[in-house]
């Protein structure tokens, strides 16, 4: 039997990158998964992929840092799709700014979708499941919680954010039957990353990535698999946790590389 066979799962931000390659590995293990995000046509593409290997997907456009929308989108999935299992929270978006000169308008959008939309979808959709048996909540976060990463503070803040929350909805829903993770990818190479970096840069970081034990970007599917493994009921006694999938990234401070010689 498949990993997630028969399941139903809520994949947020669902159209590109980190969020489709999650949703077409639900689909891969048997899981019917309503994809649900602000653009309906990138979510669109995503449905196209899973029907052509012949999983199901139902698209719901919402924002999620808008709790009316998020109230209707969850309505619709449920009388779509009956019981939902898992829920997980990966829409994010970061803002390039040094701390001193991030606008409060963009630190308000940047944690507004990445800690208070998973905050709206995490208790609505908690709500909904918690006398249903129980259930699963994957959160994707980032290395990026634990320390700089570049001129993005909102990001981190949210992320951090973000695994706090975790932490204590591990404990608010442990008696529901309801678990909640999160996974914390290092630099993953997806469409943006290729959009942001030179091709030089792409090279080096795919081969020879020297901050990186591994030496190398994360892919896609690997951030998938450990998402797929911890909403699954092979991790049905883990609950709480953070984990990097990092390419050994956290594992070195990384002080003595960078010494001089």
């Amino acid at each position: 039997m498949k990993m997630l066979q028969d399941k139903i799962a809520i994949i947020t931000g669902a159209g590109t990158g980190i969020g489709q390659g999650i949703a077409l590995h639900f689909a891969e293990e048997g899981a019917a998964v309503a994809l649900l995000g602000r653009s309906t046509a990138s979510l669109e593409k995503t449905k196209a992929l899973i029907e052509d290997i012949g999983g199901t997907a139902t698209v719901h456009s919402a924002s999620i840092s808008d709790e009316a929308q998020v109230e209707a989108a969850l309505d619709e999935i449920f009388q779509a799709h009956g019981k939902v299992d898992i829920l997980v929270n990966n829409a994010g978006i970061v803002h390039d700014a040094e701390f001193l000169d991030i606008t409060y308008e963009s630190w308000l959008e940047v944690v507004g979708t990445n800690l208070n939309g998973a905050f709206l979808m995490t208790q609505r959709f908690g709500r909904r499941i918690k006398d249903t048996g129980g259930g699963a909540i994957v959160n994707i976060a980032s290395i990026d919680a634990n320390g700089y990463d570049g001129p993005q503070c909102a990001y981190t803040a949210s992320k951090a954010g973000m695994v706090g929350l975790t932490k204590n909805n591990a404990k608010d829903f442990g008696d529901m039957n309801i678990r909640v993770n999160s996974v914390s990818p290092g630099w993953t190479y997806t469409p943006m990353i290729e959009d942001f970096l030179s091709a030089n840069a792409l090279s080096y970081m795919q081969t020879r990535f020297d901050r990186v034990p591994m030496k190398r970007l994360v892919k896609i599917k690997e951030v998938a698999e450990a998402v797929g493994f911890l909403a699954s009921d092979r991790a049905s006694g883990i609950s709480g946790i953070d984990l990097p999938v990092d390419c050994g990234t956290l594992a070195t401070l990384y002080v003595h590389e960078s010494l001089p010689e």
